[in-house]
């Protein structure tokens, strides 16, 4: 085979933590006169990743969220890799209206900032306060070229922000939070492969296994089929290849059929062996000498 092409496996994606937005009431309101208390915080998701390896690296994180479900048009998306903030959505999985993705590359020994917050230039949903979106982040390179596995250092955090209850007063009181999500590992070290290429060396013995399997495949096929032809029993019958197996066993129960008459014609008193058949007994054994 001449066959030069290269196949590539996707790794499968890596857990990294859980997420959660929020424009919502830090607490509950159960009684009058504790608004104050319970202040609409606006909060997001912040991912910093540090390629620590020697070589630019293409990655692929995927959101999935559930109960509640995530809605792209009540979220926001915005990278920094360059220094720049750069605006963009998520991409729906195919398929899967619970998870969606978003591609990023980060050049080697350099750092980028993933953000994904609730969009609050849409005034009505700061109004409404009732937005709560949650789930998990996984992550995969996707860079053919990563032959060596890259380690990467993951930061997730939650940060956000306390909203005053007048939001057209002149001293606003905002207030901040921010802290840290526990990673899948523990630690915020990740080694990742990347996609496996195989070369057409591999895929030619793939191939010739292949070969090998279906040819004792068919090897096997041709021995049923000639399975009739060895042994036609007590009546010979053409081969027909398309009903060998019904014929054969059409010609064990014909035989079958022939030794229980056989059986029978004894069991009623007939004789089993024909009277040509039967040795001479008698004169032979009382004449012979003893010892």
């Amino acid at each position: 085979m001449t066959d030069i092409s290269i196949g590539i496996i996707r790794q499968k994606p890596t857990l990294v933590s859980t997420f959660e937005l929020l424009v919502k009431p830090i607490t509950p309101v159960t009684a009058p006169g504790t608004e104050a208390v319970a202040r609409t915080v606006v909060q997001g998701y912040f991912l910093t990743i540090a390629n620590t390896s020697n070589s630019d690296v293409k990655l692929t994180l995927q959101f999935t969220a559930t109960t509640p479900a995530l809605n792209i048009a009540d979220t926001v998306t915005i990278t920094d890799v360059q220094g720049t903030n750069d605006f963009s959505d998520l991409t729906p999985v195919p398929g899967d209206p619970s998870r969606f993705t978003f591609s990023l590359g980060i050049r080697a020994n350099d750092t980028a900032l993933l953000t994904l917050l609730p969009d609050v230039s849409k005034i009505e949903i700061v109004k409404a306060a009732k937005l709560e979106i949650r789930g998990y982040v996984e992550i995969l390179v996707n860079s053919p070229s990563a032959a060596t596995p890259v380690n990467l250092l993951l930061t997730p955090e939650h940060r956000g922000t306390f909203l005053p209850q007048n939001l057209s007063s002149r001293n606003l009181d905002l207030d901040q939070l921010a802290y840290s999500i526990p990673t899948s590992t523990g630690g915020s070290l990740f080694t990742l492969s990347g996609p496996v290429a195989k070369m057409s060396k591999e895929l030619k013995i793939e191939v010739k296994e292949f070969e090998k399997i279906q040819k004792e495949k068919d090897f096997e096929k041709v021995q049923v089929e000639k399975l009739p032809e060895i042994d036609q029993l007590a009546n010979p019958i053409p081969v027909n290849a398309g009903n060998d197996l019904q014929r054969l066993i059409g010609l064990m129960a014909q035989r079958l059929d022939q030794i229980e008459q056989q059986m029978g014609n004894t069991q009623n008193g007939k004789s089993f062996i024909q009277a040509q058949e039967r040795p001479t007994v008698g004169q032979q054994v009382v004449n012979q000498p003893r010892n």
